[in-house]
């Protein structure tokens, strides 16, 4: 089976294996296939086969002559080639595959997998804290125990599975604990770390009223240009968690509503929210190249932050618009969105009742209900972010993009968009440069899922690698 794919060179027509061996764990539909296709490129691999063991993936290879294989290393190179649910737990190096009477694969026959063979050499925790992250990282996973070197996203973590993790670390700790953490601090020791200094007592709300600010540190470290992601109407950037794992060495953050933590914020226009967001990000980044990227409503309020960049002769290296729908193409309306259209925005399955979620009251039991991200929300915070998402909807509406000279677009399209007339074709006349369009199979809600993101992640992060390296090389 080959697919083409867009890259930043043009297309590439990539082999991904055969399409005949589809399973499903954890809700994606994994061709073996393409893991086989992945675990051959690494040099000394004459055959290599992957199966399912319950609800995790086993790859086995086979050595060429004279080869000797570091399963380990075999790994780290399925990891840098697919996405975070497709790499095996383990990889089991074997002289042959087991094979029928008729010479075929043989998959029954294949050894059970040792899943204890891809964590770290065991160390207990030493302390209360580092026995309730560790305690927390084993029921996520579903594992017996898991050490203070184990990585949580290596063992089959997923974004979606974090953020119950984090619930049950924060109500065991009675500490507020930021769901980022465990993308920047994915280890027991390293999170337990940063529980353990985090302010406590009073100063504890105030620890957890930063995941509201303005500039949303998703991570803090690395020595490449930081990639800045804006937020979608709902105001919240927390959507990006997932994003950090693919982006490599570089600070990510995320950019979300003033009006979440300052409900007096005068907002006149998306210029002026435009401005306020440059003005953040080059606290933290004085001069460019800079890397933009925005989600539905973001991507409109990042092309922005993209013009009045270069108005002042920075460099935009990266604008990225994850399913952004320009937002003239649907008119004017005073029809105010509901709580459930909100609902809908963070991803939350709004039962049958249409008066389950009519109040921000009834929607943050739905919230809790439904898990995720939001489940830990208040009552309080969701009628900010219901506010938040009235006003950016108006503020999008009145915009009227220009066109900047010398801007690309990179731009990923939900597989369910409707109009194409408002999405990437409706942005031509506002970018000048070349556009790259990647269709990802999800719905518009879904367009920050691990599945989304999946997709999204490798190819915006080599988009990203290979604008800063052409530029440093200008």
């Amino acid at each position: 089976m080959v697919r083409w794919r867009r890259s930043v060179g043009g297309p590439v027509l990539e082999y991904v294996g055969r399409s005949d061996f589809q399973v499903k764990i954890r809700g994606f539909r994994i061709e073996l296939g393409e893991i086989e296709s992945a675990l051959l490129g690494y040099p000394g691999i004459d055959r290599a086969v992957v199966n399912t063991s319950g609800d995790r993936l086993a790859g086995y290879v086979v050595p060429a002559a004279g080869s000797l294989l570091d399963t380990s290393a075999v790994l780290a190179h399925a990891r840098a080639r697919l996405a975070p649910h497709m790499v095996p737990a383990t990889v089991t190096v074997l002289d042959a595959v087991p094979v029928t009477a008729n010479g075929k694969l043989d998959r029954a026959a294949l050894p059970e997998p040792d899943f204890t063979a891809v964590r770290a050499a065991y160390r207990a925790p030493r302390n209360a804290t580092e026995e309730v992250v560790a305690a927390a990282f084993a029921e996520g996973l579903g594992l017996d125990r898991v050490g203070l070197d184990d990585n949580y996203f290596t063992l089959g973590g997923t974004s979606l599975t974090a953020t119950s993790v984090i619930a049950r670390i924060a109500e065991s700790s009675a500490r507020a604990v930021p769901v980022q953490w465990i993308f920047t601090h994915p280890t027991p020791e390293a999170l337990a770390h940063m529980i353990a200094t985090a302010p406590e007592d009073s100063r504890a709300e105030d620890a957890a009223d930063r995941s509201l600010d303005v500039l949303l540190p998703l991570r803090t470290t690395g020595t490449g240009n930081p990639v800045f992601c804006i937020h979608p109407a709902i105001g919240l950037a927390w959507c990006f968690t997932g994003l950090v794992q693919y982006l490599g060495d570089r600070p990510v953050y995320g950019l979300q509503a003033p009006a979440l933590t300052d409900p007096d914020v005068r907002v006149d226009s998306l210029e002026d929210l435009a401005a306020r967001y440059v003005q953040r990000i080059r606290s933290v980044q004085p001069d460019g190249p800079y890397h933009l990227v925005g989600y539905s409503v973001g991507g409109q309020i990042a092309h922005e932050m993209a013009v009045q960049l270069t108005g002042v002769g920075e460099e935009v290296a990266t604008l990225a618009m994850l399913d952004t729908h320009l937002a003239e193409g649907f008119g004017h309306t005073t029809e105010k969105p509901t709580v459930a259209a909100l609902l809908a925005e963070l991803g939350a399955v709004v039962p049958g009742d249409e008066n389950a979620a009519a109040t921000t009251d009834r929607a943050v039991e739905v919230l809790r209900r439904t898990g995720g991200l939001f489940a830990g929300v208040t009552v309080d915070d969701l009628d900010s972010v219901h506010r938040v998402f009235t006003q950016t909807v108006d503020l999008a509406l009145a915009h009227r993009p220009s066109t900047p000279s010398g801007l690309d677009l990179l731009y990923f399209g939900a597989a369910d968009s409707v109009d194409a007339s408002t999405g990437v074709s409706a942005w031509r006349p506002h970018i000048s440069g070349e556009i790259l369009e990647h269709a990802v199979p999800v719905t518009h809600q879904q367009m920050t899922s691990p599945e989304a993101l999946a997709g999204i992640g490798p190819v915006l992060a080599q988009h990203v690698a290979l604008a800063d390296r052409r530029l440093a090389r200008s």
